[in-house]
């Protein structure tokens, strides 16, 4: 599309930009992505629109270049959650971040496919994003048991769907009015519901707990609030309260290995280094996310 085109933030693995005059926003996915598996996001992205969930619009249409896939979306006029806004970051927002994502998961049970081309986690392939072969041999053994845990868990359509799987303040934007909208469906996956319920969690708990302190009463807060809005859109099955703790610990694992992926480990900042060590120790001693053993206190 012409235009003039504008760098916007792509996270870890897109270029992203933004084409002047024309709102819509320009996405070159990393290389490895194909064309399967970009179509089954955008399609999974327009069975949600349909039905009401707030993201943007993806244009059906796209190209590939250099291996690349290029795909197009209506650009969002919002602004990324700030979690130091008192009118971003409050119960409204909390019950509402529930909603959206019990309205996901309940519409997740209607979405069929023939052919699954995103990853799709099974017993067979636990490892279904090639995250172990990036670990130190003692975080490896972590990271199966934590895997075997889950194989306990009965796969059904009330825990397990297609699901956003980077779901958190970082990929949501909130508009003038105090709606959220629902960007980067990049990573969605076949996967279990409390892997969602999991990383929104972990983020929203890290940013702020960094900037705001006060994470007793957060944690009470946030979880009480989010709960009672998902409930109000889908089933809380209680197979999916036991598994926070895993994805939990799992997520944990997957940002210390993308970090040392994707930082420069011969220059990081003190805050890197900090964040590096923090979590390596949380690993290695189980330290439970939060100080939270039972999610079921919340509900």
């Amino acid at each position: 599309m012409e235009g003039n085109r504008i760098k916007l933030s792509g996270g870890f693995h897109n270029d992203v930009y933004l084409i002047e005059g024309k709102d819509i926003v320009e996405r070159i996915s990393e290389k490895g992505k194909t064309e399967d598996i970009v179509l089954q996001e955008i399609e999974w992205m327009n069975f949600l629109y349909e039905r009401g969930v707030a993201l943007p619009k993806p244009h059906t249409s796209l190209k590939v270049e250099n291996g690349r896939v290029i795909t197009y979306f209506k650009y969002i006029h919002g602004e990324h959650i700030d979690v130091t806004n008192i009118r971003h970051w409050n119960t409204t927002t909390f019950k509402q971040l529930g909603r959206i994502l019990g309205r996901m998961h309940f519409l997740s049970k209607g979405f069929e496919v023939d052919i699954k081309h995103r990853p799709v986690w099974s017993v067979e392939n636990p490892d279904v994003y090639g995250i172990r072969e990036n670990l130190s041999p003692w975080m490896a053994e972590k990271y199966d048991r934590l895997m075997e845990g889950l194989l306990s868990f009965n796969i059904t359509r009330d825990t397990f769907g297609l699901i956003h799987n980077d779901f958190h303040q970082g990929n949501i934007m909130i508009n003038k009015d105090g709606s959220l909208t629902i960007i980067d469906f990049d990573e969605s996956s076949f996967n279990w519901f409390a892997q969602d319920i999991g990383a929104l969690f972990y983020h929203a708990y890290w940013q702020h707990s960094s900037f705001n302190g006060d994470n007793d009463t957060f944690s009470k807060t946030f979880l009480e609030q989010f709960f009672l809005g998902y409930q109000e859109e889908n089933n809380l099955n209680k197979d999916v309260i036991s598994q926070l703790p895993t994805f939990l610990k799992l997520r944990e694992i997957f940002l210390y290995q993308l970090f040392h992926k994707k930082w420069d480990m011969d220059n990081l900042e003190d805050w890197q280094e900090y964040t590096l060590r923090d979590l390596e120790y949380k690993i290695k001693n189980n330290i439970p996310y939060g100080d939270i053993t039972d999610f079921s206190i919340y509900v």
